[in-house]
């Protein structure tokens, strides 16, 4: 009798596991990542030369002799009239100084780009952050992007999202921006990226995607990142928290599987090792915040428990390196690597970008389980920058973020 229930438990096990869909979903920031067209206006006006207005601290257009060129000017966003919201700061590229951008040289990138994600991203669904929008990611995909349908936006800021994915995985039922993750009530100078939500029909089943880029520099409450304290990144960081959460708990209501990925620019593995309480008045994350009460965990916040269908799991991460990058990995989850730990696993022989672990997550929501853990990618020598001392050979590095490659079950 009981071989007979292992037996039909074992054919029960085989059926589930021949009906799960198997999908691999990435997430990969490509550092203010454009299209050619862009490329050409940002290095044209990176190119021209300006003058310090020292009452204002503005910079000014001028052909005058003592004029500074855009590459130099310490913050490109001081220069009057600078098109914020298409064109990136100009010093993104730094060897031995900031690298005065060639069109020739951005199109070796792209290239660079398409030939890693045929090679080492088999995903059907890519979200990327910092990139221009939908065109900049055509360029990139491999076969100019034939294969894939994008979900993406207008407006905002230049750094914005797009969400990638294969035709054949599915077809899109809705792909929208969550604007207020972009905290619209702040003034502009204070207002930091929507979230992009994607709604696929697979196999007859919802999956629903949020990609986000979330507000920088309050990373680790084991740093100077709490998210208590009053430094201004982690005030915009806190305020992001209840949108998230709206959002995670009013798109799981109906049942609908979901992932919820990106460059979160924090890292929930510290937050889960944190022992302080959540909340700085003890109370439980499960019930309502009230007035002046702050969150000390951005993951615990978010995914309560409550309701039970918006309860989310981080998927667990491996480095794709060798045995000491992958030792200092698992260290990155538990205390911070110190300056030596880091730039070894930043190294070209380890992973080779500059930000390789701590900010980029994957969380996945009821009905999904991972097929394994998942893995940074290494982009090893493409993540450094380099030209001759003339400025010529220049070669770009491909982002100073590595993939995040997670294959799920659904």
């Amino acid at each position: 009798m009981l071989k007979i229930v292992a037996a039909i438990l074992f054919l029960c096990v085989g059926v589930f596991e021949a009906s799960a869909r198997e999908v691999t979903i990435a997430t990969w920031n490509l550092g203010w990542h454009m299209d050619l067209a862009t490329v050409q206006r940002w290095i044209d006006a990176c190119s021209k030369t300006y003058l310090e207005d020292s009452s204002t601290g503005r910079w000014h257009v001028s052909t005058d002799p003592q004029a500074t060129a855009g590459w130099d000017v310490s913050n490109t966003f001081d220069i009057e009239n600078w098109d914020s919201v298409n064109l990136p700061v100009c010093n993104v590229y730094v060897y031995r100084g900031v690298v005065r951008v060639k069109l020739e040289a951005y199109r070796k990138r792209q290239e660079q780009i398409a030939n890693f994600i045929s090679r080492s991203v088999p995903a059907d669904v890519i979200a990327f952050q910092e990139v221009s929008g939908e065109q900049a990611i055509k360029e990139v995909l491999p076969s100019g992007g034939a294969d894939y349908e994008l979900c993406g936006f207008t407006g905002y800021k230049v750094q914005r999202l797009v969400i990638a994915w294969k035709k054949t995985l599915g077809t899109k039922v809705s792909c929208n921006v969550e604007d207020a993750l972009s905290l619209p009530g702040n003034p502009d100078d204070k207002r930091p990226r929507p979230g992009l939500s994607l709604t696929l029909n697979v196999d007859g089943a919802k999956l629903r995607v949020l990609d986000v880029h979330l507000k920088s520099s309050c990373v680790s409450p084991f740093d100077n990142g709490k998210l208590e304290g009053g430094r201004s990144d982690c005030v915009t960081l806190q305020q992001q928290i209840d949108p998230v959460e709206s959002w995670v708990e009013r798109e799981t209501g109906d049942g609908t599987k979901v992932v919820l990925l990106g460059d979160f620019n924090r890292n929930l593995w510290h937050e889960l090792r944190d022992q302080r309480p959540v909340r700085t008045d003890n109370s439980a994350p499960t019930s309502p915040r009230t007035s002046g009460v702050l969150s000390r965990s951005l993951l615990e916040e978010v995914s309560d428990g409550q309701p039970a269908a918006s309860t989310l799991q981080v998927v667990e991460e491996h480095c794709q390196t060798n045995e000491i990058g992958m030792l200092l990995c698992t260290l990155s989850e538990i205390r911070d690597l110190d300056s030596g730990e880091s730039t070894l696993l930043a190294s070209q022989n380890y992973l080779g970008c500059r930000n390789p672990v701590g900010l980029d997550h994957v969380l996945i929501g009821p009905g999904i389980q991972t097929a394994a853990p998942g893995e940074h990618v290494t982009i090893r020598g493409l993540g450094s920058t380099r030209q001759k001392d003339d400025g010529s050979d220049q070669v770009l590095a491909i982002s100073d973020h590595c993939p995040l490659l997670v294959r799920l079950n659904l």
